[in-house]
């Protein structure tokens, strides 16, 4: 691919917030430093991780949702923070994480946050999905 472009940085996602104040206290809890704009637009950074939302209080997440992939170094250890931050696991089973039970959770005001396990892709990345209260979907991962 030719390099016709200066390298000014990373592409940084702009993701749809239903509740923009809900969005930013989420990852906040997930280790990550918030900032507010305005009442209708923030940002979040970890480390060299920077993701923007715009508020959007029309956003229906069961029908669509904004998709980014994060490279990251240590895919475990992350995964292992954000757990322990309390986001659900899908895998762990109690409760099933089914269509049902992530309405229940949505119509309780939980929102959808979830996170998959990280796992070794045949394509050569090991990852993990983390999906925040919007039901946007956030792949983490590196090269194995």
């Amino acid at each position: 691919m030719p390099n016709d472009m200066p390298s000014e940085g990373p592409a940084v996602p702009i993701l749809p917030a239903r509740d923009l104040a809900a969005t930013l206290a989420f990852y906040a809890r997930l280790g990550f430093a918030t900032e507010s704009y305005d009442a209708g637009y923030g940002f979040v950074q970890r480390h060299a991780i920077e993701l923007h939302f715009a508020a959007t209080p029309e956003h229906d997440p069961w029908r669509s949702a904004g998709m980014a992939y994060v490279p990251i170094d240590d895919v475990d250890r992350v995964y292992a923070a954000f757990v322990a931050a309390g986001v659900w696991r899908t895998d762990s089973g109690d409760p099933p994480c089914t269509d049902a039970e992530l309405r229940r959770r949505w119509n309780i005001g939980e929102g959808l946050a979830r996170i998959t396990p990280p796992e070794d892709k045949p394509w050569g990345i090991r990852e993990f999905a983390l999906m925040d209260p919007n039901n946007n979907l956030l792949r983490f991962g590196r090269s194995s």
